[in-house]
């Protein structure tokens, strides 16, 4: 009989709501997380931002950014909503870690995380998920 293996990876997805009033609805930089330590050690390998509003304002945009550490830490990656791409039902705008950020991108204790906006267009009506996907080594039995 086979032996039984454990994954190489377990994937862990950290949710964050991201509203329209306080958020997309503001044109200026805005720090959405900030510091949040890590609860566990693991690398992020995947952001997702799915709408679940339908978006509406004239040439909205924002740039999403996922740091490690405080609001001016190491970017690993970037979602930019727009108008267009801001559709209810859509299947999300996703970004992935770069290869060369991995090392940028292990979280361990004492390791923070953040989410800012950069300056962008408004929206009138807009909101959604912001989906962090992080992988880890399995934990060993007790």
């Amino acid at each position: 009989m086979p032996r039984e293996a454990n994954p190489a990876f377990v994937r862990t997805t950290l949710p964050f709501r991201l509203p329209l009033t306080g958020f997309f609805d503001q044109s200026g930089a805005i720090t959405y997380l900030l510091s949040y330590v890590m609860p566990f050690k693991a690398t992020l390998e995947r952001v997702t931002y799915v709408p679940d509003v339908a978006g509406a304002g004239a040439g909205a945009t924002h740039a999403i950014s996922v740091r490690k550490g405080n609001a001016t830490g190491t970017v690993l990656a970037v979602i930019t909503p727009t108008l267009a791409l801001h559709v209810m039902g859509a299947a999300g705008i996703v970004a992935t870690v770069a290869a060369a950020d991995e090392d940028k991108a292990r979280f361990v204790d004492g390791d923070t995380i953040s989410i800012t906006k950069a300056t962008g267009t408004v929206f009138s009506a807009a909101g959604g998920t912001l989906f962090l996907t992080f992988r880890q080594r399995p934990q060993g039995k007790v």
